[in-house]
């Protein structure tokens, strides 16, 4: 993992990204597909939404400031996170994901460590992240990294159960 990093996305990884998308539409997760076919559509104009919700311009209503981030591993984005300047309740600070492509490489661990030293630099010492009660690889991939059950809520939006953790400062 030592060639594994996270990037602010930029032109330099368009190609990757675009394929990174492409890859939820080939395993049908439409959710994240939807998320990203914009970058397929217009990349120029996709850069220029994230770098206006990172700096707090044209956030949506019910958003929060966030950071994107790009897990880069070998030049191909291998995974997302969305650092969130506050915690939004059953969101918490940081969502992330792996490309279908990718999965069960340990770049799920990897990204949420590194995210969690992204978010200690803007002050946030101990986040909260979520996953749905189902997804156990999350489940894991948020107890590796030193999250301390809170307990489980439900999103409304999502209609579903969520674990809710807190990351301990204890990580480096």
């Amino acid at each position: 993992m030592k060639e594994t990093f996270l990037v602010v996305p930029s032109k330099d990884y368009e190609k990757s990204f675009q394929e990174y998308a492409i890859c939820y539409k080939e395993t049908e997760e439409k959710f994240y597909y939807e998320k990203y076919k914009k970058a397929i559509e217009n990349f120029d104009e996709y850069l220029e939404e994230l770098e206006n919700h990172s700096n707090g311009i044209n956030v949506p209503l019910d958003w929060v400031r966030t950071t994107n981030y790009w897990l880069v591993n070998n030049n191909n984005v291998v995974g997302v996170v969305r650092l969130r300047h506050e915690e939004i309740k059953g969101a918490g600070h940081i969502g992330y994901d792996i490309s279908p492509c990718h999965r069960k490489k340990g770049y799920g661990t990897e990204i949420l460590r590194q995210a969690i030293n992204k978010a200690k630099e803007i002050g946030i010492e101990e986040p909260i992240v979520t996953c749905n009660i189902y997804n156990l690889a999350s489940k894991r991939i948020i107890e590796k990294n030193h999250g301390l059950l809170l307990g489980e809520i439900f999103d409304e939006e999502e209609n579903e159960e969520l674990y809710e953790y807190k990351i301990l400062s204890i990580n480096k």
